[in-house]
Protein backbone atom coordinates (compact mmCIF):
# COMPACT_ATOMS: atom_id res chain seq x y z
CA UNK A 1 0.00 0.00 0.00
CA UNK A 2 1.34 3.41 -1.00
CA UNK A 3 1.59 5.71 2.03
CA UNK A 4 2.50 9.35 2.61
CA UNK A 5 5.68 9.40 4.70
CA UNK A 6 7.37 12.45 6.20
CA UNK A 7 11.00 12.15 7.29
CA UNK A 8 12.43 14.73 9.68
CA UNK A 9 16.19 15.08 9.22
CA UNK A 10 18.09 14.81 5.93
CA UNK A 11 21.37 13.51 7.30
CA UNK A 12 22.76 10.10 6.41
CA UNK A 13 19.93 8.10 7.97
CA UNK A 14 17.11 10.32 6.71
CA UNK A 15 18.34 10.67 3.15
CA UNK A 16 19.11 6.95 2.79
CA UNK A 17 15.72 6.01 4.24
CA UNK A 18 13.95 8.47 1.93
CA UNK A 19 15.60 6.90 -1.13
CA UNK A 20 14.76 3.37 0.05
CA UNK A 21 11.10 4.14 0.74
CA UNK A 22 10.68 6.05 -2.52
CA UNK A 23 12.07 3.11 -4.49
CA UNK A 24 9.50 0.93 -2.75
CA UNK A 25 6.73 3.10 -4.13
CA UNK A 26 5.88 5.35 -1.19
CA UNK A 27 5.24 9.10 -1.30
CA UNK A 28 8.11 10.65 0.65
CA UNK A 29 8.87 14.19 1.78
CA UNK A 30 12.09 15.20 3.55
CA UNK A 31 12.62 18.13 5.96
CA UNK A 32 15.97 19.43 7.24
CA UNK A 33 16.59 22.33 9.64
CA UNK A 34 20.11 23.04 8.29
CA UNK A 35 20.98 24.56 4.90
CA UNK A 36 21.82 22.33 1.95
CA UNK A 37 25.33 21.05 2.67
CA UNK A 38 25.99 20.82 -1.08
CA UNK A 39 25.77 24.60 -1.46
CA UNK A 40 26.70 25.86 2.03
CA UNK A 41 29.83 25.19 4.06
CA UNK A 42 28.47 23.62 7.25
CA UNK A 43 31.16 20.96 7.68
CA UNK A 44 32.67 22.32 10.92
CA UNK A 45 32.17 19.77 13.66
CA UNK A 46 30.30 17.37 11.39
CA UNK A 47 32.89 16.16 8.90
CA UNK A 48 34.49 13.29 10.81
CA UNK A 49 34.91 10.49 8.28
CA UNK A 50 32.91 7.32 8.45
CA UNK A 51 34.52 3.91 8.63
CA UNK A 52 32.15 2.17 6.24
CA UNK A 53 31.89 -1.58 6.81
CA UNK A 54 29.80 -4.42 5.38
CA UNK A 55 26.68 -3.33 7.29
CA UNK A 56 26.70 0.13 5.71
CA UNK A 57 27.54 -1.27 2.30
CA UNK A 58 24.57 -3.65 2.49
CA UNK A 59 22.29 -0.69 3.22
CA UNK A 60 23.69 1.18 0.21
CA UNK A 61 23.32 -1.93 -1.95
CA UNK A 62 19.58 -1.98 -1.14
CA UNK A 63 19.22 1.35 -2.95
CA UNK A 64 21.68 0.54 -5.74
CA UNK A 65 24.38 2.96 -4.56
CA UNK A 66 27.13 0.70 -3.23
CA UNK A 67 29.27 0.86 -6.38
CA UNK A 68 28.96 4.67 -6.71
CA UNK A 69 29.90 5.25 -3.06
CA UNK A 70 32.81 2.78 -3.13
CA UNK A 71 34.46 4.90 -5.82
CA UNK A 72 34.85 7.67 -3.23
CA UNK A 73 36.30 5.51 -0.43
CA UNK A 74 39.78 4.54 0.70
CA UNK A 75 40.17 0.98 2.05
CA UNK A 76 41.65 0.68 5.55
CA UNK A 77 43.10 -2.77 6.09
CA UNK A 78 43.60 -2.35 9.84
CA UNK A 79 44.52 -0.12 12.75
CA UNK A 80 47.96 1.47 12.90
CA UNK A 81 48.75 2.20 16.55
CA UNK A 82 51.20 5.01 17.44
CA UNK A 83 52.76 4.76 20.91
CA UNK A 84 54.36 7.60 22.89
CA UNK A 85 57.82 6.76 21.55
CA UNK A 86 56.68 6.90 17.94
CA UNK A 87 56.69 3.14 17.44
CA UNK A 88 54.06 1.70 15.10
CA UNK A 89 52.04 -1.49 15.49
CA UNK A 90 49.68 -2.66 12.75
CA UNK A 91 46.59 -4.70 13.66
CA UNK A 92 44.69 -6.12 10.67
CA UNK A 93 40.89 -6.07 10.71
CA UNK A 94 40.72 -9.45 8.98
CA UNK A 95 42.98 -12.28 7.93
CA UNK A 96 41.14 -12.59 4.62
CA UNK A 97 42.34 -10.79 1.53
CA UNK A 98 40.08 -7.94 0.47
CA UNK A 99 38.22 -7.63 3.79
CA UNK A 100 38.59 -4.16 5.21
CA UNK A 101 36.65 -1.10 6.30
CA UNK A 102 36.50 2.01 4.15
CA UNK A 103 37.15 5.66 4.92
CA UNK A 104 34.52 7.90 3.34
CA UNK A 105 33.64 11.57 3.74
CA UNK A 106 30.49 11.98 5.82
CA UNK A 107 29.49 15.11 3.93
CA UNK A 108 30.38 13.57 0.57
CA UNK A 109 28.26 10.50 1.26
CA UNK A 110 25.36 12.66 2.46
CA UNK A 111 25.59 14.74 -0.74
CA UNK A 112 25.41 11.60 -2.92
CA UNK A 113 22.31 10.42 -1.06
CA UNK A 114 20.64 13.84 -1.39
CA UNK A 115 21.43 13.86 -5.12
CA UNK A 116 19.79 10.45 -5.46
CA UNK A 117 16.75 11.59 -3.48
CA UNK A 118 16.27 14.60 -5.76
CA UNK A 119 16.76 12.45 -8.84
CA UNK A 120 13.85 10.30 -7.65
CA UNK A 121 11.66 13.40 -7.25
CA UNK A 122 11.65 13.52 -3.44
CA UNK A 123 10.85 17.06 -2.18
CA UNK A 124 13.58 18.23 0.23
CA UNK A 125 12.87 21.28 2.41
CA UNK A 126 16.08 22.77 3.84
CA UNK A 127 16.20 25.52 6.50
CA UNK A 128 12.93 24.11 7.86
CA UNK A 129 12.74 22.96 11.47
CA UNK A 130 10.09 20.72 12.99
CA UNK A 131 8.97 22.50 16.16
CA UNK A 132 6.01 20.37 17.21
CA UNK A 133 4.46 17.01 16.42
CA UNK A 134 0.94 15.89 17.29
CA UNK A 135 1.26 12.13 17.27
CA UNK A 136 -2.46 11.58 17.71
CA UNK A 137 -3.56 13.62 14.67
CA UNK A 138 -0.44 13.16 12.56
CA UNK A 139 0.02 16.92 12.16
CA UNK A 140 3.50 18.44 12.23
CA UNK A 141 4.40 22.09 12.77
CA UNK A 142 7.45 23.58 11.02
CA UNK A 143 9.34 26.85 11.15
CA UNK A 144 10.82 28.01 7.85
CA UNK A 145 14.00 29.95 8.68
CA UNK A 146 14.15 31.94 5.42
CA UNK A 147 10.98 33.91 6.27
CA UNK A 148 10.43 32.87 9.93
CA UNK A 149 6.98 31.55 9.00
CA UNK A 150 5.29 28.63 10.79
CA UNK A 151 3.12 26.14 8.92
CA UNK A 152 1.35 22.84 9.56
CA UNK A 153 1.96 19.68 7.59
CA UNK A 154 -0.34 16.62 7.88
CA UNK A 155 1.16 13.19 7.29
CA UNK A 156 0.20 9.52 7.53
CA UNK A 157 3.56 8.32 8.82
CA UNK A 158 6.33 10.41 10.39
CA UNK A 159 9.87 9.13 10.97
CA UNK A 160 12.31 11.15 13.07
CA UNK A 161 15.95 10.97 11.96
CA UNK A 162 16.73 14.38 13.42
CA UNK A 163 19.46 13.57 15.91
CA UNK A 164 19.86 14.08 19.65
CA UNK A 165 17.59 17.14 19.79
CA UNK A 166 14.82 15.34 17.94
CA UNK A 167 11.42 17.06 17.94
CA UNK A 168 9.79 13.72 17.18
CA UNK A 169 11.43 12.05 20.17
CA UNK A 170 10.39 14.94 22.38
CA UNK A 171 6.79 14.58 21.22
CA UNK A 172 6.89 10.86 22.02
CA UNK A 173 8.21 11.64 25.51
CA UNK A 174 5.44 14.21 26.07
CA UNK A 175 2.79 11.70 24.99
CA UNK A 176 4.37 8.68 26.68
CA UNK A 177 1.38 8.08 28.96
CA UNK A 178 -1.11 8.14 26.09
CA UNK A 179 1.19 5.95 23.98
CA UNK A 180 1.72 3.54 26.91
CA UNK A 181 5.49 3.27 26.88
CA UNK A 182 8.32 4.22 29.24
CA UNK A 183 11.61 5.84 28.27
CA UNK A 184 14.97 7.12 29.47
CA UNK A 185 17.77 8.92 27.71
CA UNK A 186 21.38 9.64 28.58
CA UNK A 187 23.94 11.88 26.91
CA UNK A 188 27.67 11.27 26.56
CA UNK A 189 29.72 13.62 28.73
CA UNK A 190 32.80 13.75 26.51
CA UNK A 191 33.34 15.72 23.32
CA UNK A 192 35.80 15.92 20.45
CA UNK A 193 37.89 18.37 18.50
CA UNK A 194 38.44 17.98 14.77
CA UNK A 195 41.94 18.45 13.37
CA UNK A 196 43.38 18.16 9.86
CA UNK A 197 46.63 16.84 8.40
CA UNK A 198 47.41 18.34 5.00
CA UNK A 199 48.76 16.22 2.15
CA UNK A 200 52.46 16.38 1.31
CA UNK A 201 53.71 18.94 -1.19
CA UNK A 202 53.43 16.42 -4.03
CA UNK A 203 49.83 15.59 -3.06
CA UNK A 204 50.67 12.31 -1.38
CA UNK A 205 49.95 10.92 2.09
CA UNK A 206 52.27 11.77 4.99
CA UNK A 207 51.37 8.50 6.74
CA UNK A 208 50.25 5.04 5.68
CA UNK A 209 47.26 5.53 3.38
CA UNK A 210 45.37 2.28 3.92
CA UNK A 211 45.03 2.30 7.70
CA UNK A 212 43.01 3.88 10.49
CA UNK A 213 45.63 5.64 12.61
CA UNK A 214 45.16 5.63 16.39
CA UNK A 215 47.10 7.36 19.16
CA UNK A 216 45.67 5.80 22.39
CA UNK A 217 46.45 7.86 25.49
CA UNK A 218 44.49 6.65 28.51
CA UNK A 219 41.16 8.49 28.72
CA UNK A 220 41.90 10.36 25.49
CA UNK A 221 42.38 9.09 21.97
CA UNK A 222 43.38 10.59 18.65
CA UNK A 223 42.30 8.96 15.40
CA UNK A 224 43.02 9.85 11.77
CA UNK A 225 41.24 8.65 8.64
CA UNK A 226 42.52 9.16 5.07
CA UNK A 227 40.86 11.34 2.42
CA UNK A 228 41.06 11.10 -1.35
CA UNK A 229 43.12 14.32 -1.63
CA UNK A 230 45.98 12.93 0.48
CA UNK A 231 44.89 14.59 3.72
CA UNK A 232 43.70 13.03 6.97
CA UNK A 233 40.68 13.99 9.06
CA UNK A 234 41.74 13.75 12.72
Amino acid sequence: MKEKITIIGAGLSGSLLAVLLKKRGHEVELFERRPDLRTTDISAGRSINLALSSRGLRALAHVGMEEKVMKTTIPMKGRLLHDELGNLKFSAYSGREGENINSVSRGGLNALLLDEAEKLGIPIHFNTKCTKANLQSGELTFKRYLDNEYFNHPTEICIGTDGSGSAIREAMFDDSRELLFSFSQHYLTHGYKELHIDPSEDGGFKMEKNALHIWPRGNNMLIALPNEDGSFTV
